[in-house]
């Protein structure tokens, strides 16, 4: 039986822990999330079963905990680098860097936790409180700054805009398939702005 407990990455072995998010990631890009169990992780870390459960609840949460990490190494810094007086520019970037530098080719994993969230109210809560919010509060941070510059209309809800530009990457990814490239994150930017620019 797993635990229920949160696990506490400062009790984990680091070289032991890197294994099994490496091989938890390698595993859900290489074969497929379909394809990705604890045992596969376990096997291709090197580990028992037993030590992946005391730390995770199942297949999704080490998913996501590899992951996230990754991102924590490329999309929190592209959001912050977005600092420019163009808030354009600045939002281009955002998007872009986002959906096509730091999620890149593991948009499919992004894809399939999703869905594992919709009946893991555990992983939920995680995928929002380790992706979902911070991004939204460095955008919204970007947004509200863009307002006190007059460059968005005064009466934007940041939350809301925001809506409104990743709701069309999500749209994208899980219900009408079409390329994801620079034309595209671009384009879902032009067309955010027609709507969040002072009338």
């Amino acid at each position: 039986m797993s635990p229920s407990h949160t696990p506490d990455p400062a009790r984990r072995n680091p070289q032991t822990t890197a294994a099994i998010l490496e091989a938890a990631l390698a595993m859900a890009s290489e074969s497929g999330l379909a394809k990705v169990s604890i045992e596969g992780i376990a096997a291709r870390a090197g580990v028992g079963k037993r030590t992946i459960y005391r730390w995770w609840p199942s297949r999704g949460a080490v998913v996501l905990d590899a992951w996230a990490q990754r991102l924590d190494d490329h999309l929190y810094k592209r959001l912050r680098s977005a600092q420019s007086d163009d808030f354009e520019a600045d939002l281009k970037q955002m998007v872009k860097g986002a959906w096509l530098g730091a999620i890149g080719d593991t948009r499919p994993v992004l894809a399939w936790l999703i869905g594992e969230a919709q009946h893991d109210p555990n992983l939920a809560a995680e995928l929002r409180e380790r992706l979902i919010g911070p991004t939204r509060e460095l955008v919204a941070e970007r947004i509200r700054r863009a307002k006190d510059d007059g460059q968005v209309a005064p009466d934007i809800d940041p939350y809301r805009a925001i809506d409104l530009i990743y709701g069309q990457l999500y749209y994208r990814l899980l219900v009408a398939p079409g390329p994801h490239d620079e034309a595209f994150t671009d384009s879902v930017a032009d067309l955010a702005l027609r709507g969040l620019r002072p009338r």
